[in-house]
Parts: C-alpha cells; structure tokens; sequence
C-alpha cells in the first residue's frame, strides 16, 4: 500500500498528547463513545504514558539499530485515547522516532475516525490497536504492520479468556503485566520489527 493511502487527518505525536490532556481536563476522549468509564480510562492512560516517557529508556540494542537507519521511514500508530495498550507501547514508538528524527516521521491517526484504514489491519477479525505501520518515503509504500501488543501478552490474554475471566478482570491483569514487564517486552517486540527494515 502506497503513502497516498496514510489518511489526511493525522496528528503529530506532540498534538495528539495534547489532545489527551485537553481531553482529560473537560472529561471527555476521543471516538463516538463518551462514556465516564472511557473517560477514566483515558485519565488514567495520559499518567502511564507520562510515566513511561519520563522513567524508562529504550534498550541499547533498540536505541543503536534505530540510529543507524539509512532510509526514510513514516510511522502511523492507529490507536484511540481511552486504549490501555496504546497508552503503554505509544510512548515506546514516540522515544523510537526521536532516536532517529531524520530517518522517522511519527504520526497518530485516530481509528473511529478512520475506519476504512483501520479495516486493512484487522487482528483477527477485529479492530485491535494500537497498531503499527510503517511506511518506506522512498519506495512510496507500506513495508510492515504490528500490533496491537507483543505476541507473549497476546497468548497470556487468550490463557486468561480461557480461564472464564472476564474482559474486566482479564484488562486489571494486562495493566498489571505492563507495569511489572515495564516496556521490556514490547521493546523486544519493537527491535524485532526495527531488524526487518534494512
């Protein structure tokens, strides 16, 4: 898929951080449901995701591969503000594209508001994001996708459903996964995309 396929209504990552917290202030989040619960959820994300961006560094290994990128690359994130794994691994990408701001232009593009190009990268079936895809400026197309979570995350979510839990239950244990994994997997998974590249 080409660049002219990225939709027109993209954000920087510093705008959409932005848009979080303006959000957080009148109580609201992006997409068409405004429910309190969303907008909780959304409360909560914008303190992960500064929590993340101020204590935790990308991997030597991930930092290195990125620095030494030759070609170009745009990277669109498809996510939604009230989204609990976007507000963890969000923050990741953004420190990735700011290891290398010559070679990676970060953008944000909200999914409920971009359906059509949300729908070209379902995760089973569904619409799960965040999700990742990255673009080659020079070649003018889509060389990747990933997401919306590193796969161990993925297979632990599917034992918990297994397990009867509910989705309320089996999302406590995801955010409690998170905070003890502390970005260590999903830079993992995000140096293995970064090795595809060149």
């Amino acid at each position: 898929m080409s660049l002219n396929h990225i939709p027109q209504e993209r954000l920087s990552y510093d705008s959409y951080i932005a848009l979080v917290e303006q959000l957080v202030e009148e109580q609201k989040t992006t997409g068409p449901d405004q429910s309190a619960l969303l907008a909780n959820f959304t409360a909560l994300n914008s303190v992960r995701m500064q929590r993340i961006t101020k204590t935790i560094p990308l991997k030597e290994s991930l930092f290195a591969k990125i620095s030494q990128l030759k070609r170009q690359y745009i990277f669109i994130v498809i996510t939604e503000a009230w989204c609990g794994d976007a507000a963890q691994i969000l923050p990741v990408i953004a420190k990735m594209a700011e290891a290398n701001p010559h070679q990676i232009d970060l953008f944000i593009v909200l999914r409920d508001n971009n359906l059509d190009y949300m729908d070209r990268y379902l995760t089973n079936g569904s619409r799960g994001i965040p999700k990742l895809i990255v673009y080659d400026v020079v070649e003018n197309k889509e060389i990747l996708n990933w997401g919306p979570r590193p796969k161990e995350l993925q297979d632990y979510i599917e034992s918990l459903k297994a397990l009867g839990l509910s989705k309320e239950e089996w999302i406590e244990k995801v955010m409690l996964w998170y905070a003890k994994d502390k970005t260590k997997t999903t830079q993992a998974a995000l140096e293995a995309v970064i090795d595809q590249l060149e």
